[in-house]
């Protein structure tokens, strides 16, 4: 008589399919992000404006409970309302001119977080905490990037969409391998079972 695992794990993998479906839609979404850049673009300003307005109040939030406890607790604070009034103006903005905004948007949030980096870097250095210096180099990466998305918009947006686009079509192609998978062991959970 098999153990309960084992009639647990068949259950668990009869429904491989749904993870095929999965996979096929992940890729479907990624081939529509590339073959319509603007909605992309527009889908994407949404959920980064409420990205940025929940983040933020959750940052002000955390700032003025832990104002006297955290020495810089101002910067957390002036972090928290750039991202609350990034993610007000996402929202209110019309979209012809989504594109453009966007890319100086994110340019300047990863300027500031970037910034902002550094300077935490620099505090973990005066406290003496080890690795400080790897988030130093990428906090300093940070600052090169966005001065990369500041100067040239039009590559920003093109490396969003991309960016968007392949991760769409890398997961769902993990998926629909992962389903396949599973249908092989559930095939061998089969045979098992009969034995």
């Amino acid at each position: 008589m098999k153990n309960d695992l084992f009639y647990s794990t068949k259950q668990a993998v009869k429904y491989w399919w749904i993870s095929l479906l999965i996979g096929l839609l992940a890729v479907g979404l990624g081939i529509w992000c590339m073959a319509t850049p603007l909605s992309t673009l527009v889908a994407l300003v949404l959920v980064f404006a409420v990205t940025f307005f929940v983040s933020g109040l959750f940052e002000i939030a955390f700032a003025i409970s832990n104002r006297k406890l955290l020495r810089n607790w101002g910067w957390t604070l002036a972090s928290g309302i750039l991202d609350l009034a990034f993610g007000i103006i996402l929202i209110a903005m019309p979209p012809e001119v989504i594109a453009l905004v966007m890319a100086y948007f994110v340019g300047f949030w990863v300027m500031f977080q970037s910034v902002w980096g550094i300077g935490t870097a620099a505090e973990l250095q005066r406290n003496g905490v080890k690795g400080w210096g790897w988030l130093m180099a990428l906090a300093i990466s940070g600052v090169l990037m966005a001065f990369i998305f500041i100067v040239s918009p039009a590559f920003t947006t093109t490396f969003i969409i991309a960016l968007v686009s392949i991760s769409f079509i890398f997961y769902g192609i993990f998926r629909i391998y992962y389903a396949f998978r599973l249908r092989s062991l559930h095939k061998e959970l089969d045979e098992l079972d009969k034995s």
